[in-house]
């Protein structure tokens, strides 16, 4: 159910007064009016419209500052932003605009006809008067001390020499080097952030210090922290007080309290991947980005009052996420408590849920409800009973703990599949209990896992089903996710699905952001261009979700055959079976080589007649579209229409027309066919031919046949000229 405006305003009402906004018109200083401007020449210049909020954030002018566009459902971002600008904001000269739902934010700065950004990023939330003031000026906003500014790859850089001290140190890499260095930036960051001292020593005196004294000092206050907080701080595992030394320098060259929380809580999520990832890999886990964490809590609305938890929280970025959102929605000390002890709970396998507590202790929640231990044996205690489950599930791991749970794993020990039932089985057996689960691509088609996907459409109801591009975890991995988002209501015929390829962030392992709708908008608008509505047809429910393609605007129909290469040749590795060689044999180098290839008439290798004799691979007719089915080439799109019967390797397969359909027409649907619409698994990417021969075809009209006849047709003629010509020119002499 989307968002409404009423809960929107709440949300909105709520960010601002915690941000020192006035709202009240009752007293002096009021600096918010809704549904009205200021003065009233601007009420004037709005000819009756009336704008959700107007801000400003100048005591000594009535000039505004944002206009606040509420998004309505039904209404995209974009187009709530686009609202704000052209209905409100150009009539009453207010410079910068902001459309939010009460928990996203889109905004765009008039003058600079660009959005607001933070340290290089796009404002993610409301901002306060000051900030509004510097907004106003300029739409780039740097929340670095002036006194000691650091940037973040600055940030970073620290972190990393950290890491060469305490590994000199001889710790080991991972969590152990990361603990320590943790410990001390709890530290600095407990007093930047108002405490004047620990143990009576603030950090002046920590740096004044030097030698064992400052080994000594540092015992001291990590002891007075394990007495505030039981086990959580552990005695310094530092010997050498020269490495100390070295550490505090670092801490001290900058303050961390100067970085707003989203980049300082950024930062130290990069820290702990960039040390912990070897232990985190074998665990199965992946640091989720946050952008992709908030989507999920989009999605499921936690509400104060309802228990949430994650069973395999890393180091708590899901439920810190949550927390946020259910603070920006209250405002009363008890429902603050609330949030503070009864709301979050996690669990993890190793020895990061420290790191958890830490993290949550910062973000201002209790740590009282995170724990160290094996969620998948401890169903007992978790059965029914949280409101919802946030979570991103180990990957590929075992477990003996498999009794008890409603589906016994084909694989025996398969952990995906009681990775997803402790979730399920986690969840209040009651309508409003819910669940968002970041799971393995496989697990939507794998054969050994249509047990638990029965079980679930049995059981549960599919609101959605998300489908996230293999970058969204890089630089850490390209394993390939899709987040399940379910419930405990009644039965259904359809669900939503959708593919995420632009998550705002560039698709390499540099992951820049790139400012501009996305589709985790789009999908979180529910209006994203590639949003399906699939109709459940039996109970496997999910098993066949990679074989639907993209609505066309026209009929479709199954009228190609599709025949793979040989799977038992490989010019590269079976030298007999190309020596001597006479007839072509294509791979996926010889589709490359152009990318599009109007007719492919030559290959790399040559087989020979005694292995097709032995072997008798295919022969595929002129005019087969040949496709790459294997590896990363499988997601390149790479294509050609054979000029000449030629053979081919295990890596192609060849699509053929059948029923009078024009092979041209053919290979030119599958020139706008994304493929990756059926690659199975993009950790190591492929294609059925089965699932090829799936694809709806579209059954042009005469008219458009005969319009894409002729183009083909033409381009196969430029690209004869053009590779005559280029051989003319090689085999010209001086």
């Amino acid at each position: 159910m989307p968002v409404t405006e009423s809960e929107s305003g709440i949300a909105i009402d709520t960010q601002l007064i915690a941000l020192k906004w006035k709202l009240d018109p009752r007293k002096s200083g009021r600096n918010v009016y809704k549904q009205q401007a200021r003065t009233k020449e601007q009420n004037k210049s709005l000819g009756g419209k009336r704008p959700d909020y107007v801000l400003y954030a100048f005591n000594d002018s009535d000039k505004p500052s944002i206009v606040i566009e509420a998004k309505k459902p039904g209404k995209s971002m974009s187009q709530a932003l686009e609202q704000g600008i052209k209905k409100y904001a150009n009539k009453i000269k207010a410079p910068i605009v902001i459309a939010s739902d009460g928990w996203r934010v889109k905004t765009w700065h008039i003058q600079r006809n660009e959005p607001l950004f933070i340290d290089g990023r796009e404002v993610e939330d409301l901002v306060s008067p000051a900030m509004a003031r510097d907004f106003v000026k300029d739409n780039n906003f740097s929340s670095f001390s002036k006194e000691i500014a650091i940037e973040p790859h600055e940030l970073i850089a620290n972190f990393k020499k950290a890491n060469d001290i305490l590994k000199n140190e001889g710790l080991s890499a991972g969590i152990e080097r990361f603990s320590e260095f943790a410990n001390l930036m709890f530290l600095k960051l407990r007093i930047e952030g108002g405490e004047r001292d620990i143990a009576g020593f603030s950090w002046a005196d920590i740096r004044a210090k030097q030698g064992n004294a400052l080994l000594k000092a540092i015992r001291f206050m990590l002891k007075e922290l394990r007495q505030q907080h039981s086990k959580l701080f552990e005695n310094t595992k530092i010997q050498n007080p020269r490495h100390l030394e070295r550490l505090i320098d670092i801490l001290s060259s900058f303050q961390l309290s100067s970085v707003k929380d989203d980049i300082k809580g950024l930062a130290f999520e990069h820290f702990i991947h960039s040390y912990t990832r070897g232990t985190k890999n074998d665990l199965g886990q992946y640091f989720t980005p946050r952008h992709i964490v908030r989507m999920m809590v989009h999605f499921l609305r936690p509400q104060i009052g309802e228990t949430i938890y994650d069973p395999f929280c890393g180091t708590g970025g899901m439920l810190i996420e949550c927390f946020r959102y259910l603070n920006q929605r209250i405002s009363k000390s008890k429902q603050k408590a609330l949030l503070r002890d009864k709301t979050l709970f996690g669990r993890d396998n190793s020895s990061v849920a420290r790191i958890a507590m830490m993290n949550m202790i910062m973000f201002g929640d209790g740590h009282s409800n995170i724990y160290q231990g094996d969620s998948y044996a401890l169903l007992g205690e978790t059965k029914h009973k949280y409101d919802i489950v946030i979570t991103n599930i180990p990957f590929s791991q075992t477990t003996d703990y498999c009794e008890g749970y409603p589906v016994m794993p084909t694989g025996k020990k398969n952990g995906d599949s009681i990775g997803v039932q402790h979730c399920l089985e986690s969840i209040k057996d009651k309508p409003s209990g819910r669940a968002a689960i970041i799971v393995p691509i496989g697990f939507l088609y794998k054969e050994e896992l249509t047990l638990e996907r029965t079980h679930i459409s049995k059981n549960w109801r599919v609101e959605r089903v998300v489908e996230l591009t293999p970058q969204c975890f890089q630089p850490y991995t390209m394993q390939q996710t899709a987040i399940l988002f379910l419930s405990r209501k009644g039965p259904q015929n359809h669900y939503q699905y959708f593919q995420v390829k632009n998550d705002g962030y560039s698709q390499d392992g540099y992951r820049i952001p790139l400012p501009g709708e996305n589709d985790i908008d789009r999908t979180m608008d529910e209006i994203g261009g590639e949003k399906k509505r699939i109709k459940i047809k039996d109970r496997t429910l999910l098993k066949n979700i990679k074989c639907i393609v993209r609505k066309n605007e026209v009929p479709l129909y199954n009228i190609a055959k599709v025949i793979a290469g040989a799977n038992n040749i490989s010019p590269k590795t079976k030298i007999n079976d190309i020596t001597n060689g006479t007839k072509p044999i294509m791979m996926v180098a010889d589709l490359a080589k152009n990318h599009i290839n109007y007719s492919l008439d030559d290959s790399t290798y040559k087989i020979n007649n005694r292995a097709i004799a032995e072997k008798k691979p295919h022969l595929f007719s002129k005019n087969t579209t040949l496709i790459p089915v294997t590896g990363q080439a499988s997601l390149k799109n790479h294509r050609a229409l054979l000029a000449v019967p030629s053979y081919a390797t295990s890596t192609l397969a060849g699509i053929e027309s059948k029923g009078g359909f024009h092979p041209y027409c053919l290979f030119y649907f599958f020139l706008n066919f994304d493929i990756e619409n059926i690659v199975y698994d993009l950790g190591y990417p492929g294609i059925s031919t089965k699932d090829l021969v799936k694809i709806g075809i579209p059954n042009y009209t005469d008219k458009r046949a005969n319009d894409i006849i002729k183009r083909v047709t033409d381009a196969i003629e430029s690209s004869k000229q053009l590779k005559a010509a280029r051989e003319k020119i090689e085999n010209e002499t001086e």
